[in-house]
């Protein structure tokens, strides 16, 4: 659906987020594996991905009740597991798999998902002893995974696609026969497993690392009660909307604990830009400043930064680097957010795992963008355009259920009006 967004921002800017989908994905996995009743505390309304992830455990003999998960031997699922569009989802949920009992267990997903790479995954559990297949091309979902213990031993991931095969192949280590080894070349993304790291062992199982590799020996996860963070990643926009702006943004109950990827990286943009911020009791405060001098950022571990940065090259000289990964994603984001920069008249320069953006010598006063089904570029560009007071015509309203429901109603709440345009 097409939507424009209208008027002018609020001169201050409060945002309530939705939880973090990265780490309610990984405890829904740690307290399904754990033998009892676990606890997982988030707010309301929840990401799409997590909705999909909660349907699919439930699927697999999973019994979960409101915030209560009552771990137990998972089954296969009597259909397909349709994972919508999330890439982790069905990355972990193909790990999950290896462990029910009664036979195959076959995963699917939408048209963006199933042009995701799964390849390194599946390889990763017939190392260790499993058994999992790729139906579609060159390794792409659907996937058909045998209910098999892994046995254990060690598996090496090259690619330098996604942190999530190691994350998914780490939750369920506990479960192998014998003690396992994931041998990590190539990485991206490190935050995100730390992130991993810090569920499990909040679920009691410990993870062992070197300067390479991760190693998990066979032990039984705890139930617990995890509370999860408010999502770092979705604050971005609103935070970028400030500086666009210079306007002040205030995030009731964001934490710099635990470590969220987006946040660590954010904060290294704000300190190098010279915006003033501060966390305190209610949460974390944003003095907005229009920036002035170009930027360069490295968004290696926080590839989901890179739609929201990227439309600071709209005010001035941005280069983003460590960004290859970002083509694998609900878009291939390096093509989506230069196509769209350039419309808005930036000019745009695309070289390896580089991004050059400069700032447009003239505007346009009125454009249509594509959002290219994916919600970042979606919500990337309704920032700049109600930053710039740019008529923009957005295609992709729906989309951003999958990370941030709430998006547009927060986003009216600052100033702002959203019309929509039936097709």
């Amino acid at each position: 659906m097409k939507f424009t967004i209208e008027g002018s921002v609020s001169d201050k800017i409060t945002v309530n987020l939705p939880p973090s989908k990265s780490y309610a994905q990984r405890a829904l996995i740690a307290a399904s594996l754990a033998n009892g009743e676990s606890i997982i505390s988030m707010n309301r309304p929840f990401p799409e991905d997590i909705v999909l992830m909660i349907r699919a455990l439930k699927k697999m003999g999973i019994k979960i009740i409101g915030n209560k998960v009552y771990g137990q031997q998972p089954k296969r699922p009597q259909n397909i597991l349709n994972m919508g569009g999330s890439g982790t989802g069905i990355r972990f949920m193909t790990a999950f798999s290896t462990l029910a009992t009664g036979g195959y267990t076959v995963l699917t997903g939408n048209s963006s998902l199933i042009k995701r790479p799964l390849g390194p995954l599946t390889e990763a559990i017939n190392a260790l002893g499993g058994f999992a297949i790729t139906a579609g091309e060159d390794g792409r979902p659907p996937v058909i995974v045998k209910g098999k213990k892994m046995n254990g031993g060690r598996a090496e991931i090259r690619s330098s696609e996604s942190s999530q095969y190691v994350s998914a192949l780490l939750l369920v280590s506990p479960k192998n026969e014998d003690r396992t080894e994931i041998r990590w070349t190539n990485k991206v993304s490190e935050h995100y497993v730390k992130m991993t790291e810090f569920v499990m062992n909040h679920f009691g199982v410990k993870v062992y690392e070197d300067e390479n590799s991760y190693f998990v020996e066979p032990s039984e996860y705890k139930p617990s009660s995890f509370v999860v963070p408010l999502d770092a990643s979705s604050a971005s926009f609103f935070v970028i909307l400030g500086i666009l702006t210079g306007r002040t943004v205030k995030i009731p109950n964001l934490k710099r604990e635990p470590i969220q990827a987006d946040l660590e990286e954010l904060i290294k943009v704000l300190d190098f830009l010279n915006v003033k911020y501060y966390f305190d009791d209610p949460g974390m405060q944003v003095e907005g400043k229009v920036p002035e001098a170009s930027l360069n950022v490295d968004l290696k571990n926080a590839p989901d930064l890179f739609p929201p940065l990227s439309v600071l090259g709209y005010k001035v000289p941005l280069e983003i680097s460590g960004i290859s990964h970002v083509r694998y994603k609900e878009s291939n984001r390096l093509l989506s957010m230069s196509s769209e920069l350039t419309k808005l008249g930036c000019f745009v320069e695309l070289k390896d795992d580089k991004i050059k953006i400069l700032p447009p010598n003239s505007a346009p006063e009125k454009v249509e963008l594509k959002g290219w089904k994916d919600h970042r570029v979606v919500m990337s560009l309704s920032i700049l355009c109600a930053a710039q007071g740019i008529k923009c015509v957005i295609d992709g309203y729906e989309a951003v259920k999958k990370s941030f429901p709430g998006f547009f109603e927060e986003m009216k709440k600052n100033g702002l009006k959203v019309k929509l345009f039936e097709r």
